[in-house]
């Protein structure tokens, strides 16, 4: 799963203006890290700049293509190779869950660092059910049940161990190529074929059929995750300077550098 660190830009009108002011004063050219580690990919990332306020602005002479990054693992060194866009790689380096992965690079003429660890991989993940049935809606249908009254279906309940609150997250995504949407949207725009749950440190969750917007097989993908990427889902006002950084780990950066681990069952939507 990609996920993309939105940047918003809250506040009124007027309020605008002496925002901008305050931030020309206090800009400076701080890199944005961004790195999702899963166990057996090769380590990516990617580093961009902030877009400010203003044009009135320095940025440091620092080539974002040619930084010299290194990643250090279990004591070996790995400088990463530029692709372009700002993106990096070392296809030698596979990421492994367990194992805690450093990051250096100096830019404007200062240390950047970070560090994270890649979680372990979610444990006795079940469902209670591998398909569920939803009635398909439009505007003329009355839900009944055989008795002429309609009956409320049995929630699907996902578990897996947590003894430790960890976090966790859900994704479930839809895999047929030809959405059949549960509802007639009209001139509505249809919902996305991916959606997502909360971060939470439960052991478990469950889901009503009325949630599921698409008939045919689903994946349900369980992360698990570190805070710092929970938090992402926390942040609500955040703008390319004055953006709070999640990740406590990335030193003179803003951004993620973290790890994650899934499993996935798969479940399909019947229609009733």
């Amino acid at each position: 799963m990609k996920l993309r660190l939105l940047i918003y830009i809250l506040g009124a009108i007027t309020g605008l203006t002496a925002c901008i002011e305050r931030d020309n004063s206090e800009f400076t050219d701080i890199p944005i890290i961004k790195s999702y580690l899963r166990p057996g990919d090769c380590l990516r990332l990617n580093v961009s700049r902030q877009i400010p306020f203003s044009y009135n602005v320095s940025y440091s002479s620092d080539d974002i293509d040619d930084l010299k990054i290194t990643v250090t693992n279990n004591n070996i060194d790995y400088i990463l190779t530029p692709l372009g866009g700002g993106n990096y790689i070392d296809s030698s380096l596979i990421v492994a869950e367990g194992e805690r992965y450093d990051l250096f690079c100096i830019y404007n003429s200062k240390n950047v660092t970070a560090y994270t660890e890649v979680p372990l991989k979610p444990f006795n993940f079940k469902q209670s059910a591998t398909s569920i049935s939803v009635m398909r809606m439009d505007s003329t249908t009355v839900p009944t049940g055989g008795g002429g009254m309609w009956v409320m279906p049995e929630p699907l309940k996902l578990t897996w161990v947590n003894n430790d609150d960890t976090y966790y997250i859900l994704v479930i995504e839809n895999m047929e190529e030809t959405l059949d949407p549960v509802r007639d949207f009209g001139d509505d725009k249809m919902p996305e074929w991916r959606f997502r749950k909360a971060p939470t440190t439960s052991s478990g969750i469950q889901m009503r059929p009325q949630e599921f917007q698409y008939f045919g097989n689903h994946r349900i993908i369980l992360y698990h995750v570190l805070p710092d990427y929970a938090s992402l889902y926390d942040e609500n006002t955040a703008s390319s300077q004055n953006l709070t950084n999640p990740s406590t780990s990335i030193m003179n950066g803003y951004g993620i550098f973290t790890g994650l681990n899934a499993d996935t069952l798969y479940l399909y939507v019947n229609e009733q």
